[in-house]
């Protein structure tokens, strides 16, 4: 089997530091600053502030209050908790200027614009967990059943290695279900009109992970996070619970299940069997014609072996990505209603059609 071999740029050209490019994009980037590049930087600093502060709400006060339950946790391991997202979302930004990058580095302006969409989409997701978990419970009452039919849990009392194991199960039966969803965001053209956006950004890293609509949430809570929860007990070892050494591992191991995204050049060669690298999600975002439909997985490229759209990346392919034609957004709330504004445009053609028919 081939080593991983981790490229650093440290030390390399300028364009492999850890700075933001300040130049203006070539034209054919679609980068989303170009709109937005003569607003205050501290304009959107603000904004993101903002944002921040709303997840922070929404995880002490608005999704306690949907569930009627109070959140009695310690104040500081309620925001440690609650933005645990944003912060690993940074960290894994800072890594991947450590190294050199695979394509085309976003701007500070762009950088900005897609923080703030995480962000907001970080609110979005606690919302669409707390609806997901009452819904699941409801059902399962109303049909006289448990939560989880099949328990998944077997690591309790059995050392750090069995909760490892347990860990990587619970990632193997998760991504299950978000291969089958993903997969079927690509081949419903409905679903596609929404999906695409998060396949334009011709500058993938790090950020690029929650560019969605926040209309992603409910899609995803309905055809994945729903039926996962009827169906199983996984488990749910949460990294501040188990101590230092053991949570600071946990925490490590299941970041780098999913840095799919990273801007690196890290070339893993045969490893792309048992891990979903850059290199290899980079595929599933490419514009070639040969990556498309490729790559669904996220976290272990199992399930695309199994079902036939695995395909292994050459050791020194890192090809552009986004979507050819598209007009990149260039604003947080053209973002909020991209799905919105395709699916009107969809509705809009099937109208016309039918009139042209009826005609």
């Amino acid at each position: 089997m081939s080593s991983i071999k981790l490229s650093s740029g440290l030390g390399s050209s300028q364009d492999q530091m850890l700075a933001f490019p300040t130049e203006a994009p070539p034209d054919n980037l679609g980068n989303a600053a170009r709109g937005n590049r003569d607003r205050p930087i501290a304009f959107d600093l603000v904004f993101v502030t903002g944002l921040i502060g709303l997840v922070v709400y929404g995880g002490l006060y608005l999704d306690p209050a949907i569930t009627g339950t109070p959140n009695n946790q310690p104040l500081g391991l309620a925001l440690a908790i609650t933005l645990f997202p944003v912060a690993t979302l940074l960290l894994l930004s800072l890594v991947e200027r450590l190294f050199t990058p695979a394509g085309p580095r976003k701007s500070l302006n762009s950088y900005l614009l897609h923080l703030q969409i995480n962000v907001f989409y970080f609110f979005m997701s606690g919302i669409a967990g707390t609806l997901t978990a009452m819904s699941a419970a409801a059902l399962a009452h109303q049909f006289g059943f448990n939560l989880g039919l099949i328990d998944l849990r077997f690591a309790h009392g059995k050392g750090f290695l069995a909760l490892l194991a347990a860990a990587w199960v619970s990632a193997a039966v998760t991504d299950f279900f978000f291969y089958w969803f993903h997969r079927t965001l690509h081949r419903t053209p409905f679903l596609w009109a929404h999906h695409k956006m998060h396949h334009m950004d011709r500058e993938l890293e790090a950020i690029t992970i929650a560019r969605q609509n926040w209309i992603e949430v409910f899609l995803a809570a309905l055809f994945m996070t729903l039926p996962m929860t009827l169906f199983f007990k996984v488990q749910n070892a949460q990294p501040w619970q188990l101590g230092l050494v053991s949570g600071s591992v946990l925490t490590v191991l299941t970041t780098l299940l999913g840095v799919g995204h990273l801007n690196v050049r890290w070339r893993v060669g045969r490893a792309s069997l048992f891990w979903c690298s850059p290199q290899m999600h980079r595929i599933h975002h490419s514009q070639l014609p040969q990556h498309q439909d490729r790559n669904f997985a996220f976290v272990l490229p199992l399930w695309d072996v199994l079902f036939g759209t695995y395909y292994a990346p050459a050791w020194d392919e890192f090809p552009s990505t986004g979507v050819d034609g598209e007009k990149e957004f260039t604003s947080f709330f053209e973002a909020q209603i991209f799905t919105q504004r395709e699916w009107w445009k969809m509705f809009r053609a099937w109208r016309d059609r039918r009139a042209s028919r009826s005609g």
